[in-house]
């Protein structure tokens, strides 16, 4: 104790400092836990008449609360150094640590606000009815913000340091020249990114693949440098953006319709009776309310290259009259298109057996003319 109060003496320091250091230390952790308080209370007591006002606001808890520790090491630190006489470290050290501080706060309450309002605008249009999403503009907006955040932190920081901005921009620019001749398969992925940005010919959540078929799946995540493909098998496959921009790549997501296209093949002894079926089948596809009636449908004899299974026929096929469905429905989304062309294909099932005819299958019929008196020849396996 008498050590402590030598030491008290030895550096002038006295009661009263001693009271607003304690004055300081409390007020600083009784701000922090109100801030933590009151933004939960609101969060949970807002029915959130303005969403997104609501979510500028509830970004500002972690900042805030860092904020509060900034200025509360501030002034401890200002009144600790005065007493050993370290006001250059303070000016040199502290001072300038504190304002970077300032600036991680705005950097975490924009990073916080923008992510809260990218997940409230995608959860706001995601459409339930098995329709197409496009959330490119959301993707958009989420990266801007983003630039234009890291933009003017990237100032704070120059001019907390003293740094000439216009000098940085000559000497950033510079190296950016050796670095883009260096890293230029990176750098021309990062601008296949905003090229991506700009023309949004796909977005996260769309279905895409390659013209080659070598990239498929579901896009996950748009990054400056590459885009995230979860293939149908679950595997994540990493693709850098410039691969995507210098090739056709196929949004299936984005199409009106599902196209549905099947052959069927009917037994040759049932070829009167084809084109009462080809009719009915017609008249069955134009009044169904899943069936787009703008597009096309057509029920006729396939062409000469329709691949028949193992062959490529024509309407007289090796066993079978051959003929395709083909006509588009309303939905787009996977589940309901495959439930909607079951039930078609057992529909056509019905009115072809309706009228006495039959599916063909492969067969072979072996006819053996027979000559009055000749002996019959034998068949061998």
């Amino acid at each position: 104790m008498d050590t402590l109060l030598d030491f008290f003496k030895a550096y002038e320091i006295s009661l009263s400092q001693l009271i607003i250091l304690v004055i300081i230390l409390f007020m600083t952790i009784a701000t922090y836990f109100s801030i933590r308080l009151f933004f939960q209370r609101y969060e949970k007591a807002t029915q959130h008449p303005k969403a997104i006002l609501f979510l500028f606001y509830v970004s500002f808890d972690k900042p805030l609360r860092l904020a509060t520790v900034a200025i509360g090491f501030y002034f401890i630190a200002m009144n600790v150094l005065s007493w050993f006489k370290l006001t250059n470290f303070f000016d040199q050290i502290v001072a300038p640590g504190v304002k970077l501080i300032f600036a991680l706060c705005f950097l975490i309450l924009m990073n916080t606000f923008l992510s809260r309002l990218k997940t409230y605008l995608i959860n706001k249009n995601t459409r339930t009815d098995g329709g197409y999403n496009n959330f490119s503009k959301v993707e958009q907006l989420h990266k801007l913000g983003q630039v234009l955040t890291v933009t003017i932190l990237v100032f704070s920081v120059a001019s907390i340091f003293g740094l000439k901005v216009a000098a940085g921009i000559a000497y950033l620019g510079g190296g950016l020249a050796i670095v883009a001749l260096v890293f230029k398969d990176t750098i021309s992925s990062i601008f296949g990114g905003l090229i991506i940005y700009l023309d949004s010919p796909y977005a996260v959540g769309d279905w895409i693949y390659t013209i080659d078929g070598k990239i498929q799946g579901t896009v996950e995540k748009i990054s400056w440098r590459l885009t995230h493909i979860r293939t149908f098998d679950k595997r994540l496959v990493f693709t850098p953006n410039n691969l995507l921009i210098t090739q056709a790549v196929v949004n299936a997501s984005r199409m009106t319709n599902r196209r549905i296209l099947q052959y069927i093949g009917l037994r040759y002894d049932d070829f009167d009776t084809f084109e009462v079926i080809q009719k009915d089948i017609y008249t069955y596809l134009e009044g169904h309310s899943d069936i787009d009636q703008s597009c096309l449908t057509l029920v006729n004899v396939v062409n000469g290259s329709t691949d028949m299974g193992s062959v490529t026929e024509g309407f007289f096929g090796g066993s079978s009259l051959n003929f395709q469905v083909y006509t588009f429905t309303k939905v787009t989304n996977w589940k309901k298109f495959q439930a909607i062309q079951d039930k078609i294909m057992m529909d056509i099932g019905r009115i072809i057996y309706r009228h006495g005819a039959e599916i063909a299958f492969t067969t072979m019929t072996l006819d053996i003319p027979k000559e009055e008196g000749a002996p019959t020849p034998a068949i061998t396996q």
